[in-house]
């Protein structure tokens, strides 16, 4: 490995063990999020170098900014000289969030609709009450500011109290709840993917590899919401459920009819395990960052998600 392969592995291993935000959130919130004022979901180190906070911003057309000398950098050493207003949350005091309760506890009012952007750099997988935490994030947004959330999908088991699928947030971030989903990327080795909505290929999208994977969410608050937020359901039990009446087909029927309840089972067993191994084979071709019904690279940081496919 190159030194500078090694620098970048040693930079993403910290970033996935510490709260943070580096280059690509910062070209996330450039390249389609308004407003002025931040809250961040615990304070954020910051992970990204003097050189690349420089080309990020020329991208972006945005005045250069210098990084302050001291030991620890964080968000808002970034985002304060950018013209944001930052605050942040967390349930202790030992880092000095301006803004200091239990996201497992319901927000005080006060705290509704108070920022433009809620920004989530790797806390609400660490909060055991999550759909609280969630909800919390969600009330905080003001109605046409944005929630943004960078989480762990694959690969990192013991990071936090949880791993999330990408069904999670097209399920959750939608208008009954308040929200419409803007983007939804895939981060994996340093590139980024759009993820396709499972309910649209009426199937799961799924991920089988060895390498760490995170997600990065951008959502729009559309309208307030509610203290108890709708409870999702999984998209394809949903079909499979409405499907109920179709299960049992002409040819199971016939099969019935015509043959001993013994002839049967012993028939359905073959098929059973014909069906598995036909169903692993394809599982594990699909599930995979080449297989483009499901992931599509980011070419245009700026481009929904649904506007891909």
């Amino acid at each position: 490995m190159g030194s500078i392969a090694l620098a970048q592995a040693i930079i993403e291993e910290e970033r996935l063990s510490r709260m943070g935000f580096d280059n690509s959130d910062l070209k996330f919130l450039l390249s389609g999020i308004a407003g002025k004022s931040i809250c961040t979901l615990g304070r954020l180190n910051l992970f990204m170098s003097r050189s690349e906070l420089s080309k990020t911003l020329r991208e972006y057309q945005r005045p250069d900014v210098g990084l302050p000398e001291k030991a620890i950098l964080f968000a808002e050493d970034v985002l304060e000289p950018l013209g944001f207003s930052v605050d942040s949350i967390d349930a202790s005091a030992y880092e000095n969030a301006s803004i200091i309760h239990d996201l497992n506890c319901s927000l005080p009012e006060d705290l509704d609709e108070r920022f433009d952007i809620v920004w989530d750099g790797g806390t609400l997988e660490h909060v055991f009450d999550y759909p609280a935490a969630l909800t919390n994030a969600m009330r905080m947004v003001k109605t046409g500011g944005h929630l943004v959330l960078r989480t762990p999908a694959n690969n990192l088991c013991g990071h936090g109290f949880y791993q999330f699928s990408p069904e999670l947030f097209f399920r959750v971030l939608v208008p009954k709840n308040g929200f419409e989903l803007e983007r939804l990327f895939l981060v994996r080795e340093g590139r980024h993917y759009h993820v396709r909505d499972p309910a649209s290929i009426h199937g799961r999208v799924e991920l089988l590899d060895n390498v760490p994977a995170m997600l990065m969410v951008h959502a729009k608050k559309t309208a307030p919401t509610s203290k108890r937020i709708g409870i999702p359901q999984q998209s394809d039990y949903v079909e499979t459920w409405s499907q109920r009446d179709k299960i049992d087909g002409k040819f199971k029927s016939i099969l019935r009819s015509k043959l001993a309840p013994e002839s049967i089972v012993k028939i359905s067993s073959v098929l059973n395990r014909l069906r598995q191994r036909r169903f692993v084979k394809r599982w594990r071709k699909r599930s995979k960052l080449s297989n483009r019904e499901f992931y599509h690279p980011v070419d245009d940081w700026s481009q929904k998600s649904k506007s891909v496919w």
